[in-house]
């Protein structure tokens, strides 16, 4: 079906086309992950360590989480399986804080069930997909994290069914690999010039947005700390990236269904 061109768009206008399907990353864009992260860390810490006190469960935390080694990027590249990936930060947390690498096991087995209890959606997140579904745009999610983690986040916070889903299992790569937002996209429909992703990360999010090609609004929440590798702050010459407070200010955005369909308004 032919449609007819965006007013603006021979101008090169890149948000004069209207948003037809949103990809949107899940951590700390729609869910509190670092926040439940950190906790979970301690928590497996104290399992793992209880003879040991609260200054050494909240150093393995912080190093966990921090991951300096690169871990959790190398599983998004291929490198490694998520559970080798998540072993290995682990370990990389215990050396630093003077720990034999032992433990793991129960570790993650006290991580995984704190995880599971501690997952919150941001205040905007359900009456975003909410907006979304009334004017009609096709949502679908992009997570770098494994299918299993993900479903337990969707799951514990009423997200599951909002939309279709691509973690770093469904290809063997995650973001910023264009690829990964190309199936998401085919998975909602549309175009990438009708296609808008929503994240909080410069080098996956927004970075592997525009190298697929779509447009990006980069949150940057000022009421919550920065999540790791996040970026906020970097300049960013790039028409085709706006920089948002919350999802409140993507929903005001999203036109009525009139005429063409719902419009994202300059």
């Amino acid at each position: 079906m032919s449609r007819i061109p965006s007013p603006g768009a021979a101008q090169g206008d890149p948000w004069a086309a209207p948003v037809r399907g949103l990809l949107l990353d899940i951590d700390d864009t729609l869910v509190d992950t670092q926040a439940a992260m950190r906790g979970s860390c301690r928590v497996g810490a104290a399992a793992a360590w209880p003879d040991r006190p609260g200054e050494v469960h909240e150093r393995i935390s912080d190093v966990f989480y921090d991951d300096p080694g690169g871990y959790f990027d190398a599983y998004t590249r291929g490198e490694y399986a998520f559970p080798e990936m998540r072993a290995a930060r682990y370990h990389e947390a215990c050396r630093a804080a003077g720990l034999p690498e032992t433990g793991f096991e129960t570790f993650e087995a006290a991580y995984r069930e704190a995880f599971a209890r501690s997952q919150v959606a941001f205040d905007d997140a359900l009456a975003f997909l909410d907006a979304a579904a009334a004017t009609g745009v096709a949502v679908g999610f992009v997570t770098n994290s494994g299918q299993e983690q993900t479903e337990v986040k969707l799951d514990a916070v009423g997200l599951r069914g909002r939309g279709p889903v691509v973690t770093t299992d469904t290809l063997g790569v995650g973001k910023p690999d264009p690829a990964i937002f190309t199936r998401a996209m085919e998975l909602v429909g549309g175009n990438r010039e009708e296609t808008l992703v929503v994240g909080d990360t410069l080098p996956t999010d927004v970075e592997g947005g525009l190298a697929a090609g779509m447009r990006v609004a980069w949150i940057q929440r000022p009421d919550r700390p920065e999540p790791r590798n996040a970026g906020w702050g970097t300049p960013v010459d790039d028409p085709r990236v706006r920089i948002v407070a919350g999802l409140a200010e993507v929903t005001a955005l999203l036109g009525p269904v009139v005429g063409r369909g719902p419009v994202l308004r300059p």
